[in-house]
């Protein structure tokens, strides 16, 4: 299944496994201006090139190494032969080696296995920027997600092509490898740089990413000082998830249990090992400017990032 939007100059390509008419899992891949931002899966990688048959690719960047944004790269190669591929030096041996993505059975089932391939340029040997006869991506480091994970800005229109180091709504499970400290501190890094648009790898584009930037945030920020409270009342991580999250999250059942509410509190009890020593968690001190205005922010939202039901939209 594929649904492609425009959006000014930059055409958006969602792609999901279907059943029974219906999407699983999106993900998305983007053009502007003869590059191609991920691959996609290999499992919809003709329908990505149908839709890409109107436009010229010259250029491939890739966000980070996993097989949902990496495995259409065979047959995109074999369609655009002359079509220079980057990535960052973190993610070319996933590229190369993809036993290295370490893939669960239900991701091999969803996106399939992405094929060897070497045909790649480091992107340490264009300085960490891509340029087109009309624009400029420049590399941002934005690990968490994945340690290798990077994002791509375009410093004149304030575009962040983010990946998955941005995906909107709440989190209610997290996959084990995630690190809490790495994802706070690369959305804050997106944060700072004031984008006006941003384009995350599910393919549901922001226009208004700075509040939702934050928002999340602060988040994060409260699921972590919660996390810390109840730890130091002597909770055990299945009781923290009950009274956080209710139950697991139907993504737990679907993946096996790789994703996971008890994922996602060890990755706040990691972070608050860190940043908020348990004497201090039932007071915390007092907010900053910026977390005054994450932790002010609406926390009504429904739009859980993690949710079967949301990755399905």
């Amino acid at each position: 299944m594929i649904h492609v939007e425009q959006h000014g100059p930059v055409l958006a390509i969602r792609m999901s496994r279907s059943f029974l008419g219906r999407p699983f899992w999106w993900t998305a891949a983007y053009w502007v201006d003869g590059i191609l931002i991920d691959a996609g899966p290999s499992t919809t990688a003709p329908e990505l090139l149908r839709a890409l048959n109107r436009v010229h690719v010259d250029q491939i960047v890739i966000t980070h190494g996993h097989e949902d944004h990496v495995g259409g790269l065979a047959q995109l190669h074999a369609r655009y032969p002359q079509a220079t591929i980057y990535a960052g030096p973190r993610t070319l041996p996933l590229i190369e080696e993809p036993a290295k993505i370490k893939m669960q059975n239900y991701r091999r089932i969803l996106w399939g296995y992405p094929r060897t391939f070497r045909d790649l340029v480091s992107l340490d040997k264009v300085n960490n920027q891509i340029k087109s006869p009309n624009f400029c991506l420049r590399v941002v480091e934005t690990p968490g997600h994945s340690p290798d994970h990077i994002t791509f800005f375009e410093p004149t229109q304030r575009w962040l092509f983010c990946g998955d180091a941005f995906i909107s709504g709440r989190d209610d499970s997290w996959a084990p490898e995630y690190d809490m400290f790495g994802v706070i501190s690369s959305l804050r890094t997106l944060a700072s740089l004031h984008p006006e648009r941003i384009f995350p790898g599910d393919g549901q584009v922001s226009r208004t990413p700075l509040p939702e930037l934050h928002e999340k945030i602060g988040q994060l920020l409260r699921l972590a000082r919660e996390v810390a409270r109840l730890d130091a009342a002597g909770q055990t991580v299945p009781e923290m998830v009950a009274h956080l999250f209710s139950r697991e999250s139907t993504m737990n059942f679907w993946t096996w249990g790789h994703f996971s509410a008890i994922h996602l509190v060890e990755a706040c009890r990691s972070y608050n090992a860190i940043f908020a020593p348990l004497d201090d968690a039932a007071h915390p001190p007092a907010a900053s400017s910026e977390t005054d205005e994450t932790t002010n922010s609406s926390d009504s939202s429904t739009n859980w990032s993690t949710d079967w039901g949301d990755m399905m939209r």
